[in-house]
């Protein structure tokens, strides 16, 4: 089955695992033919943080300014991006 453009797509990742949802994540940002297609992108992004290190460690990769940066990226192409830590 193939999506279209006039498609309502909604995509939420997590996988609770940062070496495979941040390569995901990038490829949305960067592949053109994807990041057009989807409407609304929700992640829950594993990044390095104190409060949360306890129950994530070894599972946690980047930082809440990576977070921003992709999310910005992705919402001057079109996409609503939105993610929590």
């Amino acid at each position: 089955s193939k999506f279209g453009e006039d498609d309502l797509i909604v995509v939420k990742l997590d996988i609770d695992t940062s070496a495979i949802e941040v390569p995901l994540a990038q490829q949305l940002l960067e592949d053109d033919s994807i990041n057009k297609l989807v409407d609304q992108f929700y992640f829950e992004h594993h990044v390095e943080m104190n409060e949360i290190a306890r129950c994530w460690r070894g599972f946690m990769k980047g930082s809440v300014q990576d977070s921003f940066e992709l999310m910005n990226g992705l919402r001057k192409k079109g996409v609503a991006a939105h993610f929590w830590v």
